[in-house]
């Protein structure tokens, strides 16, 4: 365990100094708040666009990731829509809950499979995105604006088109995707600009997760939290882990489903909350709270698994 857990530890501490600056004020202003939409608008689609036109989108490995990645996506959104209709749970804070168990930190992620496996790792990433992404945020999307009562079929309809419009990362995936699968592949000087852009993705996304996390949210609804982590963090990894043994993948593509399972919830979810209605201070609880238990459990299933897939 501890060779892995020193492998990833560079990267939690990278979450580490995000929160302490930003809690020391440093650079100061409105500084962390533009860094986030920097990572989101700029930086990370150029990773994915740059990734996803090269990646190794072969029918096998595509059919497995599905099946690993949105088996446990179904049953985890299935899981906490009927824990908040069976208990009863304020739509508000069910919204928050409902992210938590179905959204992923794909900045960590790719963090982990570049800095434990390189360029494979990173592809497989791309792979893993481009199947988990999508559907993530139509599930999230769907459930928010339901949640809110606009369930007429025209609203959320328009609601659904205008939110997938206008996501970089949606759009991100879409381009490099055809361009891959068009047999068109990398776009000269194109590709070149965004692998620059891309460089400075993952250690940028990290500083600013970790300038985001609550620490003063932690004790905002801890039933909800324990809720939305016991899905995340339990149930979906299982998942995960069961497809990849059933279908026999091994090696690095084996590992990567492993992190993608174990990787916490999307910081994003916090600003989606506050756009779409759910309970913005839960989902950060939420957040912080899977993010802490991550930088254990992580390490932790990554070498049970190395044992096993390696």
């Amino acid at each position: 365990m501890w060779a892995i857990s020193l492998s990833v530890l560079p990267i939690f501490l990278l979450l580490v100094l995000g929160n302490l600056l930003r809690r020391n004020g440093f650079p100061g202003g409105d500084f962390w708040h533009h860094a986030d939409r920097v990572v989101y608008w700029v930086l990370f689609p150029a990773l994915l666009f740059y990734t996803t036109t090269t990646a190794p989108f072969s029918n096998e490995l595509v059919g497995t990731y599905a099946l690993a990645l949105l088996g446990g996506l179904v049953a985890t959104a299935a899981i906490s829509l009927l824990t908040v209709k069976i208990f009863g749970i304020d739509p508000r804070i069910g919204g928050s809950i409902f992210q938590g168990a179905t959204r992923h930190n794909t900045f960590i992620a790719f963090a982990v499979a570049d800095y434990l496996y390189g360029v494979e790792g990173v592809l497989l990433a791309a792979v893993a995105t481009a199947v988990l992404v999508p559907p993530t945020n139509l599930f999230c999307v769907t459930v928010l604006v339901g949640y809110q009562g606009r369930t007429g079929t025209h609203s959320l309809k328009r609601r659904l088109i205008g939110e997938i419009a206008r996501n970089p990362l949606l759009i991100a995936i879409a381009v490099g995707a055809f361009l891959n699968f068009s047999g068109i592949g990398p776009l000269p000087v194109i590709n070149n600009f965004a692998e620059l852009l891309s460089k400075a993705a993952l250690p940028f996304a990290l500083l600013c997760v970790g300038a985001g996390l609550k620490i003063k949210s932690i004790h905002t609804g801890a039933t909800y939290v324990l809720i939305s982590t016991i899905s995340k963090l339990m149930i979906f990894p299982l998942i995960v882990a069961g497809a990849a043994i059933a279908t026999g993948t091994e090696g690095v593509a084996a590992m990567v489903l492993i992190i993608y399972g174990t990787i916490p919830t999307a910081s994003s979810g916090y600003a989606l909350a506050k756009l779409l209605g759910a309970d913005a201070e839960v989902m950060a609880g939420i957040i912080t709270v899977q993010t802490m238990i991550s930088m254990i459990t992580l390490p932790l299933s990554l070498t049970l698994a190395a044992a096993y897939f390696m």
